[in-house]
């Protein structure tokens, strides 16, 4: 039986917080097998993970990504997910704090805008299979935009 909007919302925070606990942590990120297919597939819109065409998609290779920054660790906080049930689609609006793995200070805050593609596997469970991430980020040639446009209004 396919998941109502209402069951989605629950395993997605339920992901979420899962992934707040085990996924950064080498000893405990197995957990999140759960989660995944396991050919699960990330696709960064992000130029600092060389892009879409730079996917990952196997499932361990992803978990190393995980847990492949031993200095910081982030935490999520949702902040918003929109659900298609139909389409077996969540999209979350997260707000993103990255921590100093030593000290717990906090070094970043951002968000996050990953769109989810969902499956149910062999018994019934549901899966992430895709995910497209996006991350609120300033490339240099937006704040030169805005230079430009400033300088415009300045003239």
């Amino acid at each position: 039986m396919k998941p109502t909007y209402s069951d989605i919302i629950d395993w997605m925070m339920d992901y979420f917080a899962a992934y707040n606990t085990y996924a950064q942590n080498p000893e405990t990120v197995a957990r999140m097998s759960d989660y995944f297919t396991p050919d699960v597939r990330f696709v960064p819109y992000i130029s600092a993970f060389g892009g879409p065409s730079n996917a990952v998609t196997d499932r361990d290779e992803f978990f190393r990504m995980f847990t492949g920054h031993p200095t910081v660790y982030e935490k999520f906080e949702v902040e918003d997910i929109a659900v298609d049930e139909r389409r077996m689609v969540a999209v979350a609006l997260l707000k993103v704090a990255l921590f100093d793995s030593t000290t717990h200070e906090v070094l970043v805050r951002k968000h996050y805008m990953p769109r989810y593609q969902l499956v149910l596997d062999e018994k019934g469970t549901l899966k992430i299979s895709t995910i497209l991430f996006f991350w609120e980020a300033t490339p240099p040639e937006v704040d030169e935009a805005y230079a430009i446009e400033k300088r415009g209004k300045s003239i």
